[in-house]
């Protein structure tokens, strides 16, 4: 029996569920949105194998948030009970399993830190666009005029604020103007800055099984993605190509995560004009699905391979 953790809409559990049907192995897709009761979880006697895809599992009623909808507070409360829950099953799984079991819950919610993956990245020998967190429009100004392009992403995850009068979303990287700087307060929450790098092309990297699946996405030519290449639209897709790592950036990156423990993630890295290296980010959780489809690598079907050994 194969255990998938996922979310409903994750075109590359479809994918790979497909390759499990054709290998006639048994498997149980446990959806976030789907509640199920902890005790079908608990008996591993026929499990072999775990993959937690995204998501985690779900033991709050379907009716739960419907029920404290006017009750923040008891909500965030039973839903933080819930992530502790899968965070001791997470462990509990892994000690029956060992390797057998791949992806982590727990990384993605409690040890995934953009700016602690930044310090080991410049550890293992990466480099890393300058950056920096502040709470001071003067430090702002400051970095500004010191890299005249600067970007601003999130620290953690996308803003995603619904009430009842607004929706709040953030925009994902944007680059920095002077004029937008000086019309903020003296004082505001921690934002993350970062250099902004003239890149050649970006690489995105997908790591399942101890090995790499790169991809050369070349954003640069689009005014859309120059900044994000996750701006791109279907009318005038970026070009993306398969593509091998130097192997001194190679092991640099098997080095990183050796020192995070990750099995399986999304990396991003910028590849300047003069063919010098950047890493930006790292996330266990990452999407891989356009990866595969544009490069033929049949990620899904290596994925399933490995499930049903």
């Amino acid at each position: 029996m194969i255990y998938i953790t996922t979310e409903c809409q994750d075109v590359m559990t479809d994918l790979t569920i497909e390759w499990i049907i054709s290998n006639k192995k048994d498997f149980r897709r446990f959806n976030d949105s789907i509640f199920v009761e902890p005790q079908e979880l608990l008996s591993l006697k026929n499990v072999k194998k775990i993959w937690q895809r995204r998501g985690a599992f779900n033991f709050l009623p379907t009716g739960l948030k419907y029920e404290f909808t006017n009750k923040r507070e008891l909500l965030n409360y039973v839903t933080k009970e819930n992530r502790d829950y899968n965070i001791y099953l997470e462990h509990h799984f892994r000690t029956v399993l060992g390797s057998n079991y791949i992806g982590s819950f727990t990384k993605e919610v409690s040890s995934n830190n953009k700016l602690i993956n930044l310090d080991f990245a410049n550890e293992v020998g990466l480099d890393t666009p300058e950056y920096m967190v502040t709470c001071s429009k003067k430090e702002l100004l400051q970095f500004y005029n010191r890299h005249q392009k600067i970007i601003t992403k999130d620290l953690k995850s996308p803003v995603n604020i619904k009430t009842k009068r607004k929706n709040i979303s953030s925009s994902g990287v944007k680059l920095l103007s002077e004029s937008s700087i000086q019309k903020i307060q003296d004082n505001f929450a921690p934002i993350f800055l970062q250099k902004y790098i003239e890149k050649n092309f970006e690489v995105r990297i997908f790591v399942f099984n101890k090995k790499l699946y790169c991809m050369a996405i070349f954003s640069q030519l689009n005014d859309d993605t120059k900044v994000d290449f996750r701006n791109d639209h279907s009318s005038n897709p970026n070009r993306c190509i398969p593509y091998t790592l130097p192997s001194a950036v190679e092991s640099k990156i098997w080095k990183l995560l050796n020192i995070l423990d990750f099995d399986t993630c999304s990396i991003d890295l910028i590849v300047t004009p003069d063919n010098q290296y950047y890493f930006l980010e790292i996330n266990p959780m990452g999407q891989f699905h356009w990866l595969s489809s544009n490069c033929n690598y049949y990620i899904e079907k290596e994925i399933a391979n490995f499930l049903c050994k």
